[in-house]
């Protein structure tokens, strides 16, 4: 797996975390951003993207009214041209058996290729990650990504 790629989920890890609050996979189309990995466990934090650019602009203009940091939700045009929003704050471990694929436009593998935007992302998923270890909730719709860990670690050990 390529950091900062972005990625397929097979359907089969939706099926077997059964979260309610995962993004929707759209049939092994929706494609995850490959942020950083847990080294020691093999497993792998994606953060899914959203094509509702309108939707999340408004709730960072909102926090920014707010005068406070959107460390959730992170929005850049990617190199296919089209903006998309990185979901930060629904970001979920998943193990390399659960990967489908590269996700492709016109076969050539998407990846992020602005250093600073790469940085930028790192920043506030490390941050996230640290809130989610924590246990604090940024939505009520968040997957439970820290349940999610513990059931992967589990297969891991059968």
């Amino acid at each position: 797996m390529k950091k900062t790629g972005f990625y397929i989920i097979k359907d089969q890890f939706f099926e077997d975390m059964a979260d309610p609050y995962l993004k929707g996979n759209k049939a092994e189309n929706r494609p995850h951003y490959y942020c950083f990995e847990d080294t020691k466990e093999g497993i792998y934090w994606m953060i899914p993207l959203s094509s509702q650019i309108d939707k999340y602009k408004k709730i960072v203009k909102k926090k920014e009214k707010m005068k406070k940091p959107c460390d959730i939700i992170h929005i850049v045009t990617l190199d296919d041209s089209r903006e998309s929003a990185f979901l930060i704050q629904d970001m979920f471990p998943v193990v390399e058996s659960y990967i489908e694929r590269e996700y492709t436009i016109a076969g050539n593998s998407l990846l992020l290729t602005s250093e600073h935007v790469v940085k930028e992302i790192e920043r506030k998923a490390k941050k996230v990650m640290g809130m989610l270890k924590r246990g604090i909730k940024f939505t009520p719709t968040q997957p439970d990504s820290m349940a999610i860990l513990k059931r992967l670690k589990e297969q891991k050990k059968e």
